[in-house]
C-alpha cells in the first residue's frame, strides 16, 4: 500500500464509483440472528447529535432503516457473529452515507460506526506546510477517503429494555501486537499503538516490510473483546471496523472504500490471529485509560463531527522543487543547538577527541573509498574519488570504547550531501553512510547509500574479511528515547525495513495522559549492527519531510547519538544537525515465526 501513489479522485468519480456498488461480499456464511427482528438503537449524545436508528431485519441480506424519524429505506446489508456479538453494515442507497453497527446480544449494549465520502468536491490545499490545528480547520478535503464518527448506546426490542451501561475506554489493548490471517486473503500484522493510532504491516505484498500508520478508534467490549475501527488515511482511504476476541484470537470486520483501481470495495470478513506480545505502556499505574489524555482533549474540543487525530504528513513538512533544494545547498543549518532543535539536547553523549590528528583512508571491498584526516577538533579534510581535498566541520562521539561515530555535510553540495562513518579502532572495521538529497518519491527525500568495509590507519589491523553489516537483531524491540524534558518517544521496529513511532502527549504533571501514548507515525529504515549491543538506525521520513536521521545506539549504556539531513520542516531551508537521546527497554514482541531472524 505504501508504494500505491493512489488516485486524487473528484466529487463524480467517487459518487458514480459508490452508488454503482451494493450490499457487503462476504467469503463466509452470513449471519441470520437479526433475521425478522425489530430494534430501534438509542444513542448517547458525546457532544455531536446521534442519530434516531430503527431497524427492520427481512432476510439476511435485506433490512430496512428508518432514520430520524423519516421515511422507511430498504438497503442491502451483511451480519457476522462473533460469541455474543453481531456486526452488521450497510449504505443507504443512492447516498454517499451507511452506518456499522455492533450488537452485544447479551447485554444489549451498542456502538455505531456512521460512515460517509463527502458530498462536495475537496480541494487539497497548495500551501505547504501546515500546522496540526491548521489542517484541523481544513475540514475533509480527500473525496476518496471514508469519514466516521463514533456513537455508544443500547438498542432496544419487544422483550429487551434498554441497557444502563456502555462499551468503555480502556488501555487493554494499548500496545499489543497480534498477526491477523483473513478470509480474504490478506496477511497483515497489527499493533494497536495507543487509543488513537494503530500500525499495520502487509506482508503478503511485494511491499510488505513497510509500516503503516492510521488514526484509530477503540472501545472495550467485555475482558477479551474489543471494537476497533481504522482509516487509511493519506492512504487508501479505505475505513474497517471490527471486533475482536482475544481469548479465540478471532475476529470479524468490514472494509468500505475505493481500491487501487478506483472501484468501490464493501467486505465483510474472519480472521484468526496469532499473538506476538505487549510492549510497555507508560500510563500511571492508576489511570486505567478511562479518560482521554487531557492534551489529546483539547485538541478535540470544538471540533467538528467525524474530526480525528491525523498525521497529515503530506501537509505537515514543506514540499521544495529539486531547484528550490538545490539553490539553498549554500545556506545549511550546521549543528545547530537552538531553540528550534528538539531531539538536539542537553541528554547529548559526549563528544570524542580520539580521531584528532589521525589520518585515516575509508575503503569498501567494491572500489569506494574515502580519505579523512582530521587536523582538529572539529575540522578535516576529505577527498573521494570524484573530488579534491575539501574541508568540512564535523563531529564525534564516543559510542563504544575505542569505537567513533561521526558526521559531517559537504559545503555548497548539489544536490545536499552528508556523510557518516563508524569506526571502530579496535577491529579495523568501518562503515560510510553516504546521503544525498533528491532521488527518492520527492525531490526533497534523503537517498543513503551503505559501505560496509574497513579502515587503514596507524596502529590499527585491517580485517581481511570481517565487516559491519545489516542485520535483523532488532526486530520486534522497542525503546523510549528521551530527547529533551519537551521531546520523547518510543520506537517500535516492528518490520526488517520499516518502524513506527509514538511522540508522547504534553501537558501538565498529574493530569490524565500526562506523558503518555500520542501522535504515532512511521518510515522506512535500516538496521546495522557495528558490535555486540551496538547498532545504527537510519530513518527517511517519506511521504513527509524527506529527512534523513541515523542513531547510533549502545544498549549497554542505553544512549544513542546520530545526525540528521534534510529540511527543516517548516520550509526555512536545510540542516545538518545531531540528534541524542538516552533510552529506557520497552519490551519485545515475537517476529522470529514470520521474518527470518
Amino acid at each position: 500500500m505504501y508504494r500505491i501513489n493512489y488516485s486524487q479522485l473528484g466529487l463524480e468519480e467517487v459518487k458514480a464509483a459508490v452508488l454503482a456498488g451494493g450490499g457487503p461480499v462476504s467469503a463466509g456464511e452470513l449471519s441470520d440472528w437479526l433475521v425478522t427482528r425489530e430494534i430501534n438503537i438509542q444513542l448517547d449524545n458525546e457532544g455531536i447529535d446521534p442519530p434516531a436508528l430503527k431497524y427492520s431485519f427481512q432476510s439476511t441480506d435485506k433490512l430496512t432503516l428508518t432514520e430520524n424519524d423519516g421515511e422507511p429505506v430498504e438497503c442491502a446489508y451483511g451480519a457476522l457473529k462473533l460469541n455474543d456479538y453481531v456486526l452488521f453494515a450497510h449504505m443507504i442507497p443512492e447516498t454517499l452515507r451507511g452506518y456499522t453497527v455492533v450488537l452485544d446480544t447479551c447485554t444489549g449494549k451498542a456502538a455505531v460506526e456512521e460512515m460517509w465520502f463527502i458530498d462536495y468536491e475537496g480541494t487539497i490545499p497548495e500551501k505547504r506546510p501546515l500546522t496540526t490545528d491548521e489542517i484541523a480547520e481544513l475540514g475533509f478535503f480527500i473525496n476518496r477517503e471514508v469519514e466516521r464518527q463514533l456513537y455508544f448506546g443500547c438498542f432496544t426490542e419487544a422483550d429487551r429494555p434498554a441497557a444502563e451501561e456502555r462499551f468503555y475506554r480502556s488501555l487493554r489493548l494499548d500496545n499489543k501486537m497480534v498477526k491477523w490471517d483473513d478470509d480474504l486473503g490478506r496477511k497483515r500484522i497489527f499493533t494497536y499503538v495507543t487509543n488513537f493510532f494503530s500500525t499495520m504491516v502487509e506482508i503478503d505484498t511485494p511491499d510488505g516490510e513497510d509500516v503503516l500508520t492510521f488514526p484509530s478508534d477503540y472501545r472495550q467490549l467485555d475482558d477479551s473483546t474489543f471494537f476497533y475501527s481504522v482509516g487509511e488515511v493519506e492512504y487508501s482511504g479505505r475505513l474497517s471496523v471490527e471486533v475482536i476476541d482475544l481469548f479465540t484470537m478471532k475476529k470479524i470486520g468490514v472494509t468500505i472504500g475505493i481500491d487501487e483501481d478506483d472501484r468501490f470495495e464493501f467486505r465483510l470478513y474472519r480472521a484468526d490471529g496469532k499473538y506476538l506480545g505487549q510492549y510497555a505502556t507508560f500510563y500511571d499505574f492508576s489511570d486505567y485509560g478511562e479518560v482521554m489524555p487531557v492534551s489529546l482533549a483539547a485538541r478535540l474540543k470544538g471540533r467538528g463531527k467525524g474530526y480525528r487525530f491525523t498525521y497529515r504528513t503530506s501537509l505537515l513538512g514543506a514540499a521544495p522543487t529539486e531547484e528550490e533544494i538545490n539553490a539553498s545547498a549554500s545556506k545549511v543549518a550546521l549543528f545547530d543547538r537552538g531553540e528550534s532543535s528538539n531531539m538536539v539536547s542537553n541528554t547529548r553523549m559526549a563528544f570524542s577527541k580520539q580521531v584528532k590528528g589521525k589520518k585515516v583512508m575509508f575503503r569498501d571491498d567494491a572500489g569506494f573509498f574515502t580519505e579523512l584526516d582530521f587536523f582538529e577538533t572539529e575540522k578535516l579534510r576529505f577527498r573521494t574519488a570524484e573530488s579534491d581535498w575539501t574541508e568540512a566541520e564535523y563531529r564525534a562521539f564516543e559510542l563504544d570504547a575505542d569505537l567513533v561515530y561521526l558526521g559531517f555535510h559537504i559545503k555548497d553540495s548539489v544536490p545536499p550531501r552528508g556523510m557518516l562513518f563508524a569506526l571502530d579502532f579496535v577491529n579495523g572495521c568501518a562503515t560510510c553512510i553516504d546521503a544525498k538529497m533528491g532521488g527518492g518519491a520527492d525531490p526533497h527525500d534523503v537517498v543513503p547509500e551503505y559501505h560496509f568495509g574497513y579502515m587503514e590507519t596507524e596502529g590499527v589491523p585491517v580485517p581481511r574479511t570481517r565487516r559491519h553489516g545489516f542485520t535483523r537483531e532488532l526486530l520486534g524491540r522497542s525503546f523510549t528515547w528521551t530527547y529533551s524534558k519537551e521531546m520523547s518517544s518510543q520506537h517500535i521496529y516492528n518490520s526488517p525495513s520499516s518502524y513506527s513511532w509514538t511522540i508522547f502527549t504534553g501537558g501538565t504533571p498529574g493530569d490524565p495522559g500526562y506523558r503518555t501514548g500520542g501522535f504515532v507515525w512511521s518510515s522506512p529504515c535500516t538496521y546495522i549492527k557495528l558490535r555486540d549491543d551496538v547498532y545504527i538506525m537510519t530513518w527517511v521520513e517519506e511521504k513527509w519531510s524527506g529527512s534523513f536521521s541515523s542513531a547510533a545506539m549502545n544498549l549497554r549504556i542505553m544512549h544513542d547519538c546520530g545526525f540528521v539531513l534534510g529540511c527543516a520542516h517548516e520550509g526555512s531551508g536545510l540542516l545538518f544537525n545531531m540528534l541524542s537521546a538516552f533510552a529506557r527497554d520497552a519490551g519485545k514482541c515475537d517476529l522470529s515465526g514470520i521474518y527470518k531472524l
